[in-house]
């Protein structure tokens, strides 16, 4: 056993290295043979004072009940909640508090699934002890990209380089898909295809990285054009829980010329992966295809036992714990998104700050959000002077108030009305702090969900902006913010994502 991965959280897949995934390959394979040679129970100690917590907000079978066997095959043991029914979650309780709690309770490792992006990284950031990602939202799920990989290594004979993936069904919604491919990234001369309606097809955030990392990734016209050129065909099911109004016939109506039936597969040696469940209502699978040499999804899923199994092995297979301090470290009250601007000379007098000695000038707003901003912030009833410019005064109407130092929710209430507020903190008559608030545009991003209280957290990644939680980039569109402001703030944050340093 190694000690790369000991005590090591597992949030993203591109955390990992090419020589990594490459280990846990090897080790998933001896799992594999030590139950092929009948020694399923010869590492039953190893883990025997180890406990599991797997925390499931969503639905969940193979992901959950796989890391279930893995530590009971290992001696160890599982508690937790699959589906929020009958926890405190159902309280309102945060992910913050419902993570120090399982820490609190002395596990060992939690797995979680959760619908928001970015949630698995701030429960990493809040748990003393090693987080696995068990999905988070349409982001990522690398223990099932590394499951896939574990498979098409072993079915490969042990060689990743020179591989050729088709991908079908959603590749929009699906975080499967992402993972995997970004999985694969680490490898040599690695091609993509990809067949599917533009609803459902490869997101251009996802090609755009992928290209940059060395991947050629092509769309052909049918899945019959995928399959004639590949190992494998990754097949997903639509994710109709996150297609807001959309209309499951109008889906099986976009599935039905991509769906694997018996001619897609006929003349092919193609082996078909598909991380299940199959919607068995949708069929993006036809049932007589099971009993075909290309079906190799249910191989896949032992190997998502062998995989998950050699990870927990590797994580906590070696003596001591974490003692559980009752403290979180101070920088997870703190964000990074306060993109400065400088203070002019010209604006610390006159209209601007008008009858404002104490207090804060809310700027920039969009137009016709001013209200909406004054109403979110419950300003008519704080007890707080407010004077307001009408839109037909201003194309970018501004709030102007005595209300002080205003706390991260409201900040998020005003960024989530009207993206990039210029906050200008207003002391003695004169302005002594202004900046851009950023927030992820990611919809489904934890840090957008105020109750939550995640402070938004930005990371430099060569130059690009991105958001610590769901990693998807940010592009500043304030037209107040200059080259060189944008620079400084840029340069300003750390390049990668750091662990928050927990105390003793």
């Amino acid at each position: 056993m190694s000690t790369t991965f000991r005590e090591r959280d597992i949030i993203s897949i591109t955390d990992f290295s090419r020589e990594e995934i490459l280990a846990l390959c090897a080790s998933g394979q001896r799992m594999a043979e030590l139950e092929r040679s009948g020694k399923r129970n010869s590492l039953r100690d190893a883990l025997k004072h180890r406990t599991l917590s797997s925390l499931f907000y969503e639905p969940s079978t193979r992901t959950r009940t796989s890391f279930n066997t893995g530590m009971r095959e290992l001696g160890g043991r599982y508690d937790g909640f699959s589906g929020t029914e009958g926890t405190s979650v159902m309280k309102n309780e945060t992910v913050r508090d419902t993570i120090t709690m399982m820490c609190a309770n002395h596990n060992d490792v939690i797995v979680m699934r959760h619908p928001l992006d970015g949630s698995l990284q701030w429960a990493a950031d809040v748990a003393s002890i090693p987080v696995i990602n068990g999905g988070d939202g349409k982001n990522e799920h690398p223990t099932q990209a590394l499951l896939d990989v574990l498979t098409i290594y072993a079915l490969r004979g042990e060689r990743l380089d020179g591989l050729r993936v088709g991908f079908g069904g959603d590749l929009s919604h699906g975080r499967t898909v992402r993972s995997l491919s970004l999985a694969l990234s680490h490898f040599d001369d690695i091609t993509i295809r990809w067949a599917a309606e533009d609803f459902l097809g490869m997101p251009e955030d996802l090609v755009q990285l992928l290209s940059a990392r060395g991947v050629t990734v092509i769309r052909d016209a049918s899945v019959r054009d995928v399959m004639r050129q590949v190992d494998f065909y990754y097949m997903t099911r639509p994710q109709l829980e996150r297609m807001q109004g959309v209309r499951q016939k109008d889906i099986v109506a976009m599935m039905k010329q991509y769906r694997i039936d018996m001619p897609k597969i006929e003349g092919v040696s193609t082996r078909l992966l598909h991380p299940l469940p199959v919607n068995s209502e949708i069929a993006e699978i036809d049932h007589r295809v099971y009993f075909t040499p290309a079906q190799a999804f249910f191989a896949q899923a032992e190997y998502g036992i062998f995989l998950r199994k050699a990870l927990l092995h590797e994580m906590l297979g070696h003596d001591g714990y974490t003692r559980y301090s009752g403290k979180l470290p101070a920088e997870l009250g703190v964000g990074n998104n306060r993109l400065a601007r400088a203070i002019l000379a010209g604006k610390q007098s006159g209209m601007f700050i008008d009858k404002i000695t104490n207090g804060t000038v809310i700027d920039h707003l969009a137009a016709g959000t001013l209200r909406a901003v004054s109403d979110a912030l419950d300003l008519e009833n704080r007890g707080y002077s407010c004077t307001t410019a009408t839109i037909t005064e201003k194309p970018n109407p501004f709030i102007k108030t005595n209300l002080r130092d205003l706390p991260e929710r409201d900040l998020k209430r005003i960024a989530l009305l009207s993206p990039e507020p210029t906050i200008n903190t207003v002391a003695e008559g004169r302005i002594v702090e202004k900046y851009v608030y950023l927030l992820c545009a990611n919809s489904n991003c934890i840090t957008r969900t105020i109750n939550e209280d995640v402070p938004p957290r930005f990371f430099n990644d060569e130059g690009s902006i991105r958001c610590r939680y769901c990693r998807r980039p940010l592009a500043v569109a304030h037209r107040k913010v200059t080259a060189e402001d944008l620079r400084a703030y840029t340069a300003s944050l750390p390049t990668r994502i750091q662990p928050v340093a927990y105390p003793d």
